[in-house]
């Protein structure tokens, strides 16, 4: 092993003099990431090469405070068949103490683009009564928006909006008594052109909240969506009644027969006609809040076969089944993840059969065996939707089995799958209890 003298040692402690070449901090800056981005994950957010929070799209990372020194912000995103996470932007930062940064990672992941917005460092009373907002369009809706944020019983009026933006900006920061709020945006200089009016929303004093607009995605019945996003704290939604929730019916039970349904206890309000065994409805609105579903026998209304209760939230979408056996049967509801991706095929399974406890799911490269490879999921417990998986784009075979068997159930079934795509299919059973069947809500097989 190599020594050094206690002279050279000395000399590089004390940087050999008395004035140091390195910076040194005389404060502390703050700083966060909105990710803007509808096709990405979970997006990293680094100071050099230090993990400083993740955010989803239509979210926020924790707020951090650092030195007031230069630093690199890195965003890293994971891309699946990768060891490591992708760097796909950086930007220095030449930090200010008592400074307050907050970026924004917006256009897409093959093509990022990032937009910083400063602010000094807001400090609130413990005893305070206030709260600060900025108001932010990250749409990409065309066109500017009047923002007014008020007291729900109070209706725009043009001159009162907290804010007039257009795509990317931000607007100053305002302080607001705590209370309860609604978020209404409509055309620039019409107020009676609303384009968005949100739930009401409580907010406590003493935080700074960034009142963001997103564009919807897959998973959203709305076009549009806002989030209040906090300097600390969890995120809030403040989504639009007027945009209903959405439910899918399927029916994978094979003794239920063919049902109609019906949304009112009377059965006088008929939603679903002839709904049989793997029939997948097409997906409709319902009201928020609770709703109960009756399924009788089809062109029968004098025995309910099938009662299920479901408590949908605005905007959000639902799938319904209709499972069990005879004498047991039950309804399940999953929030369906429609989101495409463009790191990943992302491949789900829900287990709707009754004869196996367990089953496997296998995606091999096509023409290869379950026998050399191993389960993408094991253990998928029956009633219950597995996480998505992470593919590489790829032609596959989708198999089936037992757990802890590789005796084949269900497949081969052959997609042909690009970056984004989504391959989400429902086991069954079949008439003959050893073998099932999937049904393919996404994805198309290759003949």
């Amino acid at each position: 092993m190599k020594r050094i003298s206690a002279v050279l040692a000395a000399c590089l402690l004390a940087a050999c003099g008395s004035d140091s070449s390195l910076p040194e901090a005389s404060g502390k800056a703050n700083f966060r990431a909105i990710n803007s981005i509808p096709t990405s994950g979970e997006i990293a957010f680094l100071i050099e090469e230090r993990a400083n929070g993740t955010a989803g799209y239509q979210d926020v990372t924790a707020t951090t405070e650092w030195d007031d020194l230069s630093y690199n912000f890195n965003f890293d995103v994971f891309f699946a068949g990768e060891t490591g996470l992708t760097r796909i932007a950086t930007q220095l930062v030449d930090a200010v103490a008592d400074r307050d940064y907050t970026f924004l990672i917006s256009g897409s992941i093959a093509n990022p683009t990032l937009t910083l917005y400063e602010d000094e460092v807001r400090e609130f009373d413990t005893d305070g009564t206030i709260f600060a907002a900025k108001f932010l369009h990250s749409s990409t809706r065309p066109g500017a928006l009047d923002f007014y944020f008020a007291d729900p019983a109070i209706s725009p009026v043009l001159g009162e909006q907290v804010a007039t933006l257009s795509p990317g900006e931000l607007s100053t920061s305002a302080d607001f008594d705590a209370g309860e709020y609604v978020v209404t945006l409509t055309t620039a200089g019409d107020p009676n052109d609303i384009v968005y009016r949100s739930e009401t929303v409580p907010f406590v004093p003493g935080n700074s909240f960034f009142i963001t607009l997103f564009d919807g995605d897959a998973n959203d019945t709305a076009p549009l969506i806002v989030q209040a996003l906090p300097s600390r704290g969890t995120s809030v939604a403040m989504p639009d009644p007027s945009y209903l929730p959405a439910v899918e019916f399927i029916n994978i039970s094979m003794d239920l027969g063919a049902s109609d349904i019906y949304d009112d206890e009377a059965l006088t309000s008929l939603i679903v006609q002839d709904h049989g065994f793997r029939d997948v409805e097409d997906e409709r609105e319902t009201a928020s809040g609770a709703n109960t579903f009756y399924y009788t026998p089809t062109g029968d209304t004098s025995a309910v076969t099938l009662e299920g209760e479901l408590t949908a939230t605005s905007g959000t979408r639902y799938r319904f089944y209709a499972a069990g056996v005879a004498g047991a049967f039950d309804t399940d509801i999953v929030v369906p993840d429609r989101k495409s991706l463009e790191t990943m095929v992302k491949l789900t399974m829900y287990h709707g059969a009754n004869n196996f406890d367990f089953l496997n799911l296998y995606a091999v490269d096509a023409g290869e065996s379950v026998d050399d490879n191993f389960p993408v999921l094991a253990a998928i417990s029956r009633g219950s939707q597995s996480p998505n998986v992470a593919l590489t784009a790829g032609v596959y075979d989708i198999y089936v089995t037992e757990f802890n068997d590789k005796t084949v159930l269900a497949g081969p079934y052959r997609f042909d799958t690009s970056l984004g795509d989504i391959v989400d299919l429902v086991v069954v059973d079949t008439v003959d209890p050893a073998v099932l069947d999937a049904l393919f809500l996404s994805g198309t097989l290759v003949p």
